[in-house]
């Protein structure tokens, strides 16, 4: 003879039943541990030393001048392996402003391995040259607001911005070199072998004087100071055959 089961015992029983489920685990995110993270630095110097804003300096031409804005949008950073193939890092861009800053930036994401070159480019290509601007984050690199190098008026950006000042007939004039438009975007490549097993940091110099003094002692008194990249401008050609030896790799840890 079955015996009737109160509601107090059924409810009782479901709490037991209920406090005996496993709990469900927690989601963990899944940490790749073959990536880490690659940082940047990048540091003024002139002459080997560093960059003192506010002092004037003479070039190999003979120009008395003092440095004001230098300022760079890079991209496209690739690792390339000791066999030869190329790890391209995405969505690789930075800003830099070296006299107010930033002067460093770094990457996630980047797989360990043995390397033997590091390459980047100081502009953008064609497609993220004439793209929407609008398009980036409030703290993306190519944010117009965070770089102030987009001219909006002609659409694409600066790549390079090198501004200050000069001596000129006993008085003080101004220099400006925007290097814009897509024939003038440079591709830089460091050879140097280097092992990426861990959270890692390359530092660079930037070379201010070689803008002036390198395959040519550029004079601003007679090849010219100013050039905002106007199409075939003899001025921007001239000045920018002495960029390759600007950027420079010091050291890797």
């Amino acid at each position: 003879m079955y015996k009737k089961i109160s509601h107090l015992s059924i409810v009782f029983l479901l709490i037991v039943l209920s406090s005996c489920k496993e709990e469900t685990p927690p989601i963990v995110p899944v940490i790749n541990s073959d990536e880490v993270k690659l940082s940047f630095k990048f540091n003024s110097r002139y002459k080997g030393f560093e960059t003192q804003w506010n002092d004037w300096n003479i070039t190999n031409a003979g120009d008395t001048i003092k440095l004001d804005k230098v300022k760079y949008i890079l991209s496209n950073f690739i690792l390339e392996k000791t066999n030869g193939s190329l790890i391209s890092i995405p969505n690789s861009y930075a800003f830099l402003s070296m006299k107010d800053k930033p002067d460093a930036f770094s990457f996630n994401n980047v797989p360990k391995g043995s390397y033997k070159s590091i390459r980047f480019s100081v502009g953008v290509d064609s497609l993220v040259n004439h793209g929407n601007p609008q398009q980036y984050g409030a703290t993306h690199p190519l944010n117009p607001a965070v770089n102030d190098m987009f001219w909006s008026w002609s659409g694409g950006y600066i790549f390079n911005v090198v501004e200050g000042y000069y001596k000129n007939k006993g008085s003080d004039a101004g220099f400006s070199f925007h290097v814009a438009l897509d024939v003038n975007k440079r591709n830089y490549s460091f050879i140097q072998s280097f092992e990426i097993t861990k959270d890692s940091k390359f530092t660079f110099d930037v070379n201010m004087d070689k803008y002036f003094s390198n395959s040519i002692n550029y004079s601003l008194k007679t090849d010219g100071s100013f050039s905002h990249s106007a199409i075939n401008d003899p001025i921007m050609t001239k000045f920018l055959s002495n960029a390759n030896g600007v950027l420079s790799l010091n050291t890797f840890e």
